[in-house]
């Protein structure tokens, strides 16, 4: 074996690589199964399926934020595998009790907005969309699991079977006729359930109250800030894409959703970055304090923000015929709505690095607060928006949402008192 072969094997044996190769699967799986349903159900019932799907996202928002973001920082900040293996037995517990609660949560939501809506859904699609909900849960739990110990690899063969899975299934159902709503959810409950059972029995995945218990003490506290914050940003973007559709149609949620599927390779850049960039910043905090970790922060973020810069500079001046060539003309009016999208996710990334920053050291009131600045920002302004631009408005409250976001956590970072490495540290031991 010759040196370039072996540093070739040595760098797919990387963590970096493989958390880039799994977001690749899972980017661009979530791409491809944009265009399919857009495709396969038409426009208006694609915004349906947005609507729904949006409860969806809710529901793994709120598991995000008080399981999955906790375990991975806490998780890597554990000073024996031996803790980390009873810490992530009492997540999984945790995440069982979610689940059931999400179930019932997110089926009652499914029928109270068909009542307020005066539109009756079928029974058929209600239950498959329960059973979507908590099957993509704890498949989505099971990789953010693999990575916080340490198993990227194991990440990337399950997302194949999930990810890959649904887009073969839908792609087989698109080509039969058989493509509904109440079956696209199905796909989704399927695959991820086959993946998620193949990584419990992999990983003899158990736990008692005890540990959950323990875990939950463990965690609560980030768990609560960063649990409301993320519902807080879930109405800055997917809560305007609601009232966006009550305003202006089922359509103009479709569209907003369909462009922000086109940017869809872009989240294998920020989905990577959550599995992997909490895990750095918690290891250059044990070796350095807190100074270290906001230096890696801040660089990485730097480096970041230009190439993403650069990129949707140039998408914008491509935006309609990205469009036209993904989904054909019916899409072509959402050009503007397209450069909106590219606006708001290139203000998510030093978003999410000062997010990183506060979790690390343990101070996760600034997230709160800035996530309901940016809540309070976007629904203020959604209704008029949208009643003078369409589906444009919702983006545009979105963005402004995202500026408050961004402006809060750039004056409390400034506040941080850095020199006191002591006293944070103290605090993680």
């Amino acid at each position: 074996m010759d040196e370039r072969t072996s540093h070739l094997l040595q760098f797919a044996r990387s963590r970096r690589s493989q958390t880039i190769f799994d977001q690749i699967i899972v980017s661009g799986s979530n791409f491809a199964t944009g265009i399919l349903l857009v495709r396969g159900l038409g426009l208006e019932e694609f915004g349906r399926f947005t609507v729904a799907y949006a409860i969806l996202l809710l529901a793994n928002s709120v598991q995000l934020s008080f399981i999955s973001s906790p375990m991975i920082t806490l998780g890597s900040l554990c000073a024996t595998d031996q803790e980390r293996r009873v810490f992530l037995r009492g997540m999984y517990g945790i995440e069982l009790i979610f689940c059931a609660i999400a179930s019932l949560a997110t089926v009652a939501a499914a029928a109270i907005y068909s009542v307020l809506h005066g539109s009756q859904i079928h029974a058929g699609i209600i239950v498959a969309f329960g059973c979507a909900v908590v099957l993509f849960l704890l498949q989505d739990w099971l990789r953010r699991y693999y990575f916080t110990a340490g198993k990227a690899a194991a990440s990337v063969w399950n997302d194949v079977a999930s990810y890959l899975g649904q887009v073969i299934v839908l792609c087989l159902l698109l080509m039969m006729g058989r493509l509904t709503i109440e079956s696209a959810f199905w796909s989704i409950a399927i695959t991820s359930g086959i993946a998620f059972a193949m990584g419990a029995v992999g990983e003899r995945l158990g736990c008692n109250l005890s540990e959950a218990g323990s875990a939950w003490k463990k965690s609560r506290g980030i768990s609560i800030d960063l649990g409301i914050a993320n519902q807080l940003q879930w109405l800055v973007y997917q809560g305007a894409i609601l009232v966006g559709a009550g305003i202006a149609g089922a359509q103009a949620a479709g569209g907003v959703r369909a462009t922000q599927n086109v940017i869809g390779p872009v989240n294998l850049a920020y989905q990577a970055m959550e599995n992997i960039v909490p895990i750095r910043a918690a290891e250059e905090m044990r070796r350095g304090g807190t100074q270290r970790a906001a230096a890696f922060l801040f660089r990485f973020g730097a480096i970041g923000f230009i190439a993403l810069l650069v990129v949707f500079s140039a998408g914008s001046l491509l935006s309609r015929r990205f469009l036209v060539f993904f989904y054909g003309h019916q899409l072509s009016p959402y050009a503007n709505v397209l450069n909106m999208q590219m606006l708001y996710f290139l203000l998510a990334w030093p978003v999410r690095q000062l997010t990183f920053l506060f979790r690390t050291i343990k101070t996760t009131t600034p997230i709160l607060i800035a996530s309901f600045v940016a809540a309070a920002a976007s629904m203020a302004l959604v209704y008029p928006l949208v009643r003078s631009f369409g589906a444009l408005g919702i983006v545009v409250a979105a963005v402004a949402g995202q500026v408050g976001n961004l402006l809060y956590l750039i004056i409390a970072m400034v506040r941080v008192p850095w020199t006191k490495d002591s006293v944070i540290l103290e605090s993680q031991t």
